[in-house]
């Protein structure tokens, strides 16, 4: 049974990904947790984010430029070890509620200015802090997508640069991020027998995902990510405190 609801909870997970190019971990972590201790879960949602982002950016053809995704890469960098030593040290349930609130915070935030202009100057200015964010959530929870989910959707970054910067920046933290869970010793047997069980699940959720944000006009695509981590952010507060 535990088996089966994974297959469906990664296919969901998968498709989200797919579509909007993130969101995977943060629908599956919270349900897949309820089944599995997350410290052994969260290295096998970096192979999957790895797995599902390597799919994404190789279907998208569009030339990024420097300037768009790497100051935010870079500052990433700086938050993956402190996000290690966060996920071997911290208890599970301060995480959880942590990357909860900040979440639906800033969703709210987002939402609440969704119809503000802004102005040339700041559209302009390089994502740095939401990069750092970022990287600290990927290897501390595996859900380092809001940051600059909600940072390149406030800049009007079209749809494609967004799937594919997001891909780019998935692929490089995921692989770095796996590579500091076995130095740590966090990578575990399970985490490797979970991935590969599930392997052939994600690669079928993210093409069918692919293949549907084709067909989602900008401004819906924008709609979406912003409800999608507003939900899945009170999802994840209401989750650990009732555990």
């Amino acid at each position: 049974m535990e088996w089966i609801i994974s297959i469906v909870v990664v296919l969901m997970a998968a498709f989200l990904k797919g579509m909007t190019g993130f969101g995977f971990a943060l629908l599956a972590v919270p349900l897949l947790s309820l089944l599995f201790p997350i410290q052994s879960l969260i290295p096998a949602m970096t192979l999957f984010n790895l797995i599902t982002s390597v799919y994404i950016l190789a279907s998208i053809r569009l030339k990024l430029k420097a300037k768009y995704f790497l100051p935010m890469l870079l500052a990433s960098f700086v938050g993956i070890p402190i996000g290690v030593y966060v996920l071997t040290y911290f208890p599970e349930q301060m995480l959880e509620l942590a990357a909860g609130i900040s979440i639906f915070s800033i969703s709210i935030v987002f939402l609440l200015g969704s119809n503000q202009a802004i102005s040339e100057k700041r559209r302009k200015k390089p994502i740095v802090f939401a990069g750092f964010l970022s990287g600290l959530l990927t290897s501390s929870m595996s859900i380092g997508g809001p940051p600059i989910a909600l940072a390149m959707n406030r800049k009007g970054y079209s749809k494609e640069s967004f799937r594919k910067i997001f891909a780019l920046i998935s692929v490089i933290n995921a692989a770095i991020s796996s590579i500091l869970y076995v130095v740590h010793g966090i990578f575990v047997a399970f985490s490797l027998k979970f991935a590969l069980f599930l392997f052939p699940v994600i690669l079928i959720g993210t093409k069918l995902g692919d293949n549907f944000s084709q067909k989602v006009n900008q401004l819906f695509f924008k709609k979406i990510i912003l409800y999608v981590n507003l939900l899945l952010g009170l999802f994840i507060i209401v989750r650990t405190l009732v555990s």
